[in-house]
């Protein structure tokens, strides 16, 4: 799932760098049709699901199935002077051996372009869209949210080395968010439109850390607004650390306060953070750490502002060459801020875990499989679940 959680733009921007520096890598390897500069990897997935909890019920209202899905797509790398392209289209559908009117299909596609110059700067451009109606997990970045949807996103940085000692980054985010709404099944849920500029200015402290500086500026429309504005503003000021030239480790790790003025009926005033980073231990240990705190518009409850707070890491494992293990964990909470009426304001704990192998059979197949468990706990009993899934699949890619 490619769907990505959007707090700041300057965290988006850091996540894609490190996507575009590593899809350059794939271009090095020696899969896919290459016609000059050009790689292009075609492949299928085929992959077996149970899912313990289709429907998110609680207790009784628990509904198993079993799924079978075939994904098929293709990733691109173009490497040129100086600048440098990948991109990835799919599409998925997803067969429910008991529930079939859940059956779906789903598409997507990204692109990113960078581009760099000797004497400082360098741009980066991404954007990608997809349409699902499969759960964005957390341990992805996703909100958690199994609905039909569609979500657009575009994100673009301009970085200048004023000097020696002293960068200059400016950056921007859209991002529209739609959900599928049926009134005879489901609560509604909001979506979300949202812009976001950024401004970050660094200075060389050390050989390897930059003291860091930023603002950002967001403002949402909500969909959900029936008795206040639709539209809320945000602001944030952060300070911290980053590392310069390192093949080790590399990290962001800023933190400051965020003022967010919903419906442009109420201020709101919290902390914030971001932090990403990236640790090779050794040849085959490596470790992420990311995470993020932001105001947002609720997307399950109208006429309410929500601070998100989120924190995920993963280790990968390559005990032998042609066997990769993984084993992720994440924590999402979402604190709603307003009371209504008798209603309090609630606060939803998502925690979510994961462990997968891919084992490369021989050049064009990989096999795969996982095990995953993902638990909510929240104020309100109607959002608790448990729901655990094992799946088991093939990749053919040339």
């Amino acid at each position: 799932m490619v769907t990505r959680t959007i707090s700041h733009a300057l965290v988006s921007i850091f996540c894609l760098f490190t996507v575009v520096w590593g899809s350059v890598s794939l271009a090095q390897e020696t899969r896919g049709f290459k016609y000059n500069n050009l790689t292009v990897s075609p492949y299928v997935n085929l992959d077996y699901t149970y899912d313990s909890n289709v429907d998110y019920g609680e207790g009784d209202e628990e509904n198993a199935d079993q799924i079978l899905n075939i994904t098929p797509g293709v990733d691109l790398t173009y490497t040129g002077n100086e600048w440098g392209l990948s991109g990835n289209a799919w599409y998925g559908y997803d067969k429910y051996i008991d529930y079939d009117e859940l059956d779906a299909d789903r598409y997507g596609e990204s692109l990113q372009f960078y581009r760099e110059s000797a004497k400082g700067w360098r741009l980066l451009l991404g954007q990608s869209y997809i349409k699902s109606s499969q759960n964005d997990s957390i341990l992805d970045g996703g909100r958690g949210i199994w609905r039909d949807r569609d979500q657009f996103d575009f994100n673009g940085a301009l970085s200048y080395q004023l000097s020696e000692r002293t960068g200059i980054t400016l950056s921007g985010l859209y991002s529209q968010l739609s959900y599928a709404n049926d009134s005879k099944e489901y609560a509604p849920l909001y979506g979300t439109e949202n812009w976001t500029a950024g401004l970050e200015f660094s200075r060389k402290l050390t050989e390897k850390s930059n003291l860091l500086l930023s603002g950002t500026y967001k403002q949402y429309v909500s969909d959900g607004a029936t008795k206040v504005d639709d539209g809320s503003t945000g602001y944030s000021l952060m300070a911290g650390f980053g590392s310069r030239a390192t093949r080790r480790i590399t990290y962001r790790v800023m933190t400051g306060v965020e003022w967010f003025d919903y419906g442009d009926e109420d201020l709101l005033m919290g902390w914030t953070y971001s932090l990403g980073a990236n640790w090779m231990i050794n040849r085959k240990l490596s470790l992420s750490v990311s995470g993020s705190s932001h105001y947002q518009p609720s997307e399950d409850q109208a006429n309410q502002a929500m601070q998100v707070y989120t924190l995920s890491s993963g280790l990968t494992y390559h005990p032998m060459e042609k066997l990769t293990t993984r084993f992720d964990v994440a924590i999402r909470r979402e604190e709603n801020e307003y009371d209504f009426g008798k209603v309090a304001a609630s606060t939803d704990d998502e925690v979510s875990a994961r462990f997968r192998a891919d084992y490369r059979l021989m050049r064009y197949v990989t096999m795969y499989g996982g095990l995953e468990y993902e638990t909510q706990m929240s104020d309100n009993d109607d959002y608790e679940f448990d729901r655990y899934r094992a799946m088991l699949g093939v990749q053919f890619r040339y």
